[in-house]
């Protein structure tokens, strides 16, 4: 449904994508995360074609680039990004906007009171928006793409300023979405969330995917207990630590069960439970510790 091939940015000397390659199909969500200022926006720029890249190609539905007014046409029917809340009209009202998004994608406005009911919008969405608070905004911008209805969907930090009620009705509404085959982009700082309804996140850094989690695939428990370095460092000399472990931002050691026999298990588990005060958990690692693994161990 959409291929990146060899897709490079620069900004003068930096490389903000570099040959970056990709695939993704209908029926994903796609989480996608890095530092600010690292290639999210970027990369979202690019496959809306706001940005036009130094070199590689975009390719939707197998055959289609951005190379005619034609294709760019037929392209951005089928797409739509997340809404910037400054370019948001303060003297219409919500139901102005959804019906706009609406009739400019869809050509009809018959969902809309659907989309206003599921997203709990009725006592507010037919005031003027500029009476809206941010969280409202944020909701309305999100409820908008939710009107276009297009097969796929760009979203940037589509959870900023909601509370945690919010987020969660996004993300049900994310999953609805999912379950209507969209092919649905999300760069978020809300990293536990996406493990929700992602299907696989992205860990961009120095222009290219450094990392895929696969969230469908089976995962691997971990033990994981908190140690400061000089405590993983005397660990590591008292005895053998396997090769298969990590040791996440200087602070987080993850010990796989996969291979280890079950006295073997029970071994580590009574050595690390001698570290008073800290908290041994057994789990897979999630979008919170590979984060923390390629970006915050340097």
């Amino acid at each position: 449904m959409l291929k990146l091939k060899d897709v490079s940015v620069a900004y003068k000397e930096k490389n903000v994508l570099n040959k970056l390659n990709l695939s993704a199909e209908k029926g994903e969500v796609i989480g996608v995360v890095a530092p600010n200022g690292t290639g999210k926006t970027t990369l979202f720029h690019v496959m809306a074609n706001f940005l036009k890249p130094n070199a590689g190609t975009v390719t939707f539905f197998d055959s289609i680039e951005y190379k005619t007014e034609k294709d760019e046409l037929t392209i951005h029917k089928q797409l739509v990004t997340f809404p910037d809340q400054g370019d948001l009209f303060d003297e219409l009202s919500g139901v102005d906007h959804l019906n706009l998004y609406a009739n400019l994608w869809k050509g009809t406005t018959k969902h809309v009171p659907d989309i206003i009911d599921r997203l709990q919008m009725t006592n507010y969405v037919k005031r003027k928006v500029k009476t809206y608070s941010l969280g409202m905004r944020q909701r309305l911008c999100f409820a908008m793409m939710a009107a276009a209805d297009t097969p796929i969907m760009l979203m940037d930090e589509v959870m900023n300023g909601l509370d945690v009620a919010n987020v969660a009705m996004i993300s049900n509404h994310l999953l609805q979405m999912k379950k209507e085959d969209k092919l649905i982009f999300i760069a978020s700082h809300l990293l536990e969330n996406l493990d929700l309804y992602a299907d696989r996140v992205l860990f961009l850094k120095d222009g290219v995917i450094v990392y895929q989690e696969d969230l469908h695939e089976a995962s691997v428990d971990y033990i994981k207990i908190e140690l400061k370095p000089d405590q993983y460092k005397t660990l590591c000399n008292d005895i053998e630590v396997p090769e298969e472990h990590h040791y996440i931002a200087k602070r987080l050691f993850c010990l796989p069960l996969s291979n280890l026999t079950p006295e073997e298990k029970a071994t580590w588990i009574e050595r690390l439970l001698l570290y008073k005060g800290k908290d041994l958990t057994i789990g897979p690692l999630g979008t919170v510790e590979f984060y923390e693994k390629y970006y915050h161990e340097e």
